[in-house]
């Protein structure tokens, strides 16, 4: 196998390998713009729908409530820190795509999507 084919299943591995004109609709900016330092994009809505699931499968396998919040937190950040390592996130640049400020959005929203899942649980 070719070092440049591992290499690109690696990188493709940080979209979650959907296929290429999925992950293009998703980058589309829905508020403010990805060449800038704050926006939202298909993939920020990804990322609080990702913590509604996540935040469900987790009360459904019944894992340790009581550290719902850290272990969530924990689980995304590894995420972030995964496209961090294969070169996704840029977390040195204050603009554009994939950078710190987006990061901290994903997560924001990740979280927030894992709150209103707890907060739905136990209405």
């Amino acid at each position: 196998m070719d070092i440049k084919y591992i290499k690109k299943i690696i990188y493709n591995s940080g979209n979650a390998f959907l296929p290429d004109k999925i992950s293009a609709a998703l980058r589309v900016d829905i508020l403010g713009s990805s060449e800038k330092t704050f926006y939202i994009t298909g993939w920020s809505i990804i990322h609080l729908l990702n913590g509604i699931l996540f935040g469900y499968l987790y009360y459904y396998f019944k894992y340790d409530m009581k550290h719902y919040i850290l272990n969530l937190l924990i689980l995304h950040t590894l995420w972030e820190i995964w496209q961090i390592i294969i070169g996704m996130s840029k977390p040195y640049k204050l603009t554009g795509n994939s950078n710190i400020v987006d990061i901290f959005v994903d997560t924001l929203l990740f979280m927030s999507g894992a709150y209103l899942t707890l907060k739905l649980i136990y209405l």
